[in-house]
């Protein structure tokens, strides 16, 4: 009996033992994950949402979510909810400060939304993925803020968005680590307080330089328009009296040039007619007085005459 007692304790006992290692082998992949089956540490398997069995102490399952999106922090981390229930947040400057293009500091606040793409590169290609991206994340985002100059960083965060994007993906790519980048969002960029007031400083002198130009702009626009119309008119009036001349020198030779013609043709006709034509005009304004010249070359006297017909 007691032999036979000991058997079923010993049947027991080892069907107990099988009972455990039965139900601890079983395992349950959730949907959005994915699960890597380990035998003495090397995969043997992939597993896809489901309820599995594994041999307990020789196999062991990781499992990773495909569908949770994740999320990495640039320049600050946030340290949950103070006594008023508002988000706290820590400065890391060392990631935070950034050199533009234009050599000026600024500071950098952004965050990575990521998931899980390959889960099997994500835990076992890299010692410490996070930390990696980390670097990367970082390292993609000075590259493209060194490419921008002060102004273009602090109002163009949109567009450094989009760049840095690709830039930081085809890092993680190159990793080989089974991430892909979601979304970056870029929460804040501004002038460290530290060169704040040097800052302000420069721009208003930016401002100030561009006031000038534009009051120097104004007054080209006023002042050369009119130095133009006045020398045109100048130009005009100066070409309109050299065409007066020229018509009146061209004139008076013509004038030269007929009188001279008839007085080589009869020089003493037109000695007399030039006599007769400067005499009347110097007798044109002489007043009612008349003088005749007699044949015999002397003078001849008259009374004054008043009018055409007592000169008659």
């Amino acid at each position: 009996m007691k032999k036979k007692r000991g058997g079923w304790i010993a049947a027991l006992c080892i069907a107990l033992v099988l009972l455990l290692l039965a139900v601890g082998g079983v395992y349950r992949i959730d949907e959005g994950q994915q699960g890597l089956l380990l035998t003495f540490k090397e995969i043997t398997d992939y597993k896809e949402p489901g309820v599995y069995w594994r041999i307990p102490f020789v196999q062991t399952v990781e499992k990773v979510s495909t569908a949770q999106i994740h999320t990495l922090e640039l320049g600050f981390r946030s340290s949950g909810t103070d006594e008023s229930g508002s988000m706290s947040y820590t400065d890391v400057e060392d990631e935070a400060l950034m050199l533009t293009g234009d050599d000026n500091l600024v500071r950098v606040e952004a965050v990575c939304q990521y998931s899980v793409q390959d889960p099997q590169a994500y835990l076992h290609e890299s010692r410490d993925p996070e930390d990696t991206m980390k670097l990367a994340f970082e390292t993609a985002m000075r590259r493209n803020i060194q490419n921008k100059a002060l102004d273009d960083a602090l109002l163009n965060k949109q567009d450094i968005e989009r760049e840095v994007i690709p830039d930081f993906q085809a890092m993680l790519d190159s990793y080989g680590i089974g991430i892909t980048v979601r979304e970056i969002r870029i929460q804040n960029i501004t002038v460290p307080e530290e060169v704040n007031a040097a800052y302000e400083d420069v721009n208003n002198a930016q401002n100030e330089k561009t006031r000038k130009l534009d009051e120097a702009e104004r007054y080209e626009n006023e002042v050369i328009p009119a130095a133009r119309s006045e020398a045109y008119q100048m130009v005009q009036e100066a070409e309109a009296y050299k065409a007066e001349v020229i018509a009146q020198a061209e004139g008076d030779a013509a004038n030269f040039t007929s009188v001279y013609e008839k007085y080589a043709q009869d020089k003493e006709i037109t000695r007399r007619r030039l006599m007769i034509e400067t005499m009347e005009r110097i007798l044109e304004n002489a007043g009612s007085k008349t003088i005749v010249s007699g044949t015999d070359g002397e003078l001849l006297k008259l009374l004054p005459i008043e009018g055409e017909k007592d000169a008659q």
